[in-house]
C-alpha cells in the first residue's frame, strides 16, 4: 500500500481539498483555458481538471466531456492518478480490468493520461487529464509537457487559496456592527466581484458625538485595488477623528497622492458627517456621484458633487455641502457596481422610497441579494443611514 492510500493520509488529503473551498464552485475562465490548451497541445478531443473528494470525482473544467460534473469514485480514472501520486497512462483503457466495464470505456474512452494536482500543502487532490477515443501512447516529452501544464494548474489553485485568505482579511476589516446612534439606523455591505476588491465603506462615532460615514471606490479590481483601498480606509478613519469634514478629505488626498501617482489610479469618495441631534449632514462627494436621500413617497434627491476623485489632480480643492435628514429620511450611498444592475438607478430608488417603511438593513440586504442574482461583474457596495420617524 502506497503512503497516499493509508487512512490517515487519505483523511489529510481530503481535508486539504476541502480547505481550498474549490469544490462545487462555478466554472472559471482561468481553469477553462488549461483544458483548452491541453487539447491543443496533445491533439486530443477531451481534457479535464478533476478534484477527488472522499466519495466522488468533481470536475472544475472540461472540454469534450459533455458537461461532465461529477462521477462516483468507483468510476474515476483520476482517483487512481491521485492514489499513486504520479502520472497515470492508459494506452487502451478497455484492456485494463479496472476500467474495462466502467462508464468511460462504455462511452468510447480508450486513451487516458492524468498527472496529479497538489494542494499548496503538498497533498494530491486532483488531476489534469487528457482523453481520446482511440488507443495511443504518450512519449517521454509528452509526459514532461503534461506535468508542466499540471504545475500551472496547481499555481492557479494556490493563487485561489491566497485570494480566499485575502478576502477573509478584507471582510474582517469591514464594519460588522453599526455604532449605536439613538434615533438612527445604519447598515452597510460590500460584496467584491472577485475574491477581493477596491470598494469599501466605513463608519465611526467621533469624540464630538457626530457620526462619520465613508464610501469609496478605488479604480480597478482584485488585490492591487484592495491594497490601495485598505491604505485609504486607514488614513480616512485616522484623519476623521481629529479634523473637520473638509480638512479630513484634503489631508487624506495629500497623504495618498504619491500612492495614487505611483500606481496610476484614483478613488472616488463620499464622506459625510452627521449631527444626530439636528439631522444636519455635512458631506463631500469627491467624484463619486452616487449619494441620495430617500423620503417616503417622494422622488430621491441626488446629492451634489464636490469635485474630482482623489488622486486625479494634486492640491485639488473640494467644496463641502450640507443636507438635512428629516424624520423618516434615508441617506443611501452606493458604488458604481450598482449602476450596471438597473436600467435607471433613480427609478429603482424611487420605487424603494414608495415602500411603507424604509428600513436601512432591509434596503441593504435587498440590494446585495439583487446584485448576486444578477451575477454582478463589478464590486457592489451600499450604505444606508435612516433617521427614525
Amino acid at each position: 500500500m502506497r503512503p497516499t492510500e493509508t487512512p490517515a493520509a487519505e483523511a489529510r488529503r481530503v481535508e486539504a481539498l476541502h480547505r481550498l473551498g474549490i469544490l462545487d464552485t462555478a466554472p472559471e475562465e482561468r481553469y477553462d483555458r488549461f483544458v483548452e490548451a491541453a487539447c491543443a497541445v496533445f491533439g486530443v478531443p477531451a481534457a479535464a481538471v478533476n478534484f477527488i473528494d472522499a466519495d466522488r470525482q468533481w470536475t472544475k473544467a472540461e472540454v469534450g466531456l459533455n458537461g461532465l460534473e461529477e462521477v462516483p469514485l468507483s468510476e474515476s480514472m483520476c482517483a487512481h492518478t491521485v492514489r499513486q501520486d504520479s502520472t497515470l497512462v492508459l494506452e487502451d483503457a478497455s484492456k485494463d480490468p479496472r476500467f474495462a466495464d466502467g462508464m468511460f470505456v462504455a462511452d468510447g474512452v480508450r486513451f487516458y493520461a492524468g498527472h496529479p494536482l497538489h494542494a499548496p500543502t503538498g497533498e494530491p487532490i486532483g488531476s489534469l487529464c487528457i482523453v481520446d477515443t482511440k488507443p495511443r501512447a504518450l512519449t517521454g516529452k509528452d509526459r514532461t509537457a503534461l506535468a508542466a501544464l499540471a504545475r500551472l494548474v496547481e499555481r492557479e489553485v494556490a493563487m485561489g487559496a491566497e485570494l480566499d485568505r485575502a478576502a477573509q482579511v478584507q471582510q474582517l476589516i469591514m464594519p460588522r456592527t453599526a455604532p449605536e446612534v439613538p434615533g438612527y439606523r445604519l447598515a452597510g455591505r460590500c460584496v467584491p466581484a472577485r475574491s477581493v476588491g477596491g470598494d469599501f465603506f466605513a463608519w465611526q462615532r467621533l469624540p464630538t458625538g457626530d457620526l462619520q460615514v465613508h464610501v469609496a471606490d478605488v479604480m480597478g479590481k482584485g488585490i492591487p485595488a484592495a491594497l490601495i483601498a485598505a491604505s485609504l480606509r486607514a488614513v480616512l478613519l485616522g484623519a476623521s477623528a481629529f479634523n473637520d469634514q473638509l480638512i479630513t478629505v484634503e489631508k487624506v488626498a495629500a497623504a495618498s497622492q504619491d500612492l495614487f501617482g505611483d500606481t496610476d489610479t484614483f478613488a472616488t469618495l463620499f464622506s459625510a458627517r452627521l449631527n444626530p441631534a439636528t439631522g444636519d449632514l455635512q458631506y463631500i462627494d469627491a467624484g463619486h456621484g452616487l449619494g441620495f436621500v430617500l423620503s417616503p413617497g417622494r422622488a430621491p434627491r441626488r446629492l451634489a458633487s464636490s469635485g474630482l476623485p482623489l488622486g486625479v489632480v494634486p492640491d485639488h480643492a473640494w467644496e463641502a455641502h450640507g443636507e438635512h435628514l428629516e424624520p423618516g429620511d434615508v441617506l443611501v450611498v452606493v458604488s458604481d457596481g450598482i449602476l450596471e444592475l438597473f436600467p435607471n438607478l433613480e427609478d429603482a430608488l424611487t420605487r424603494a422610497a414608495q415602500a411603507k417603511t424604509l428600513d436601512a438593513a432591509q434596503l441593504v440586504e435587498n440590494a446585495i441579494a439583487f446584485a448576486r442574482r444578477q451575477q454582478h461583474e463589478d464590486d457592489v457596495t451600499i450604505l444606508a443611514l435612516r433617521r427614525d420617524p
